[in-house]
């Protein structure tokens, strides 16, 4: 054990740890779409997201029960009528985000990222509104058309939006390509190889981690079989993470014994070296799902389309049929 945690490599460990953690680790989170200063950023949205769906949970009941409201309440008055007006002209507004995006016409109208952001906010509040509208029920044809296309095109919303962070650059990045993710998975390697591998040879992570990356980057195999690779590809990866940290967790200890650590140096090491591990595996796993995503994303432009103008279709001839009728 001495010969493979000696001195030396302890001292070249120590003070590369800090400053190549702080370089490489900005590196690779930018490059694949954030920084951990947007980490808590989204840490803090995960928070006002499960507060506003708690919120309207709650508030379900009582609309569903007509407590606070009727639906629609009367052509031209009430509350549940102007709600439903809002949430139409909110899925109108949402429809300027393609319109944005490929006329060329419209592309001196800002830039595109806020446009996202519009589309998905109005994409979310839209329906929820009409939903909220309609008191839960559907009492014509016409509602019942109006309301399942725009559920449909909101469910369809959800599928693309996941879709659409896999490929990107964060949430409304530029778009990634398979050749910048693979040199950050090398990029995740090179730092490891400088600073965690003193860790990692003994108990075989490093070897470990390099099976994984051949399993995950592997091209061949019958399509049922690919096809189960990229849909269990997450969890071998979770469960390769457990099993190195449980491996860490021990040479860190017996790394420490050696050096006269104490146990704030051993947890601090310890969650250096797993946190670098970690990047590591998920670099790899995102260039390895890269290109089905891609493929995916394709897919799903070709059925999300027609389903906004099936929605569009629908809510137009709904409002012409509750203000005539």
């Amino acid at each position: 054990m001495s010969s493979e945690y000696s001195r030396d490599q302890n001292a070249v460990a120590g003070s590369a740890l800090a400053a190549e953690r702080r370089a490489g680790s900005s590196r690779v989170a930018s490059l694949l779409g954030g920084t951990r200063s947007t980490e808590a950023h989204i840490g803090v949205g995960y928070g006002v997201v499960w507060f506003s769906v708690i919120a309207l949970v709650l508030a379900a009941w009582p609309v569903y029960r007509g407590l606070l409201f009727k639906s629609g309440s009367g052509s031209g008055s009430g509350f549940g009528y102007y709600i439903g007006i809002v949430g139409a002209v909110m899925m109108l507004l949402m429809l300027l985000y393609p319109v944005r995006k490929n006329m060329r016409w419209a592309r001196g109208w800002g830039p595109l990222k806020y446009w996202f952001m519009l589309h998905m906010v109005f994409g979310i509040c839209g329906p929820v509104l009409i939903l909220f509208h309609s008191t839960f029920h559907v009492k014509s044809l016409n509602a019942g058309v109006a309301l399942y296309s725009m559920l449909l095109v909101a469910g369809s919303g959800i599928i693309g939006r996941f879709i659409y962070t896999r490929i990107h650059h964060g949430l409304y990045g530029r778009q990634s390509n398979l050749k910048e993710l693979q040199q950050a998975v090398d990029a995740t390697q090179n730092r490891m190889s400088n600073v965690s591998a003193i860790l990692m040879e003994a108990p075989g992570i490093s070897g470990k981690l390099k099976q994984f990356r051949d399993m995950a980057l592997a091209q061949g195999g019958a399509a049922p079989v690919r096809a189960w690779r990229f849909m269990a590809l997450g969890w071998r990866r979770h469960s390769l993470e457990i099993h190195c940290h449980e491996e860490l967790r021990r040479a860190v200890v017996l790394l420490g014994k050696s050096q006269g650590w104490d146990q704030q140096q051993q947890d601090q090491t310890f969650h250096t070296v797993s946190k670098d591990i970690n990047e590591y595996l998920a670099a790899v796993q995102q260039a390895a799902q890269y290109t089905t995503y891609e493929r995916l994303m394709r897919l799903w432009h070709i059925l999300h389309t027609p389903f906004v103008w099936l929605l569009a279709i629908s809510g137009i001839v709904h409002v012409i049929a509750v203000n005539m009728y």
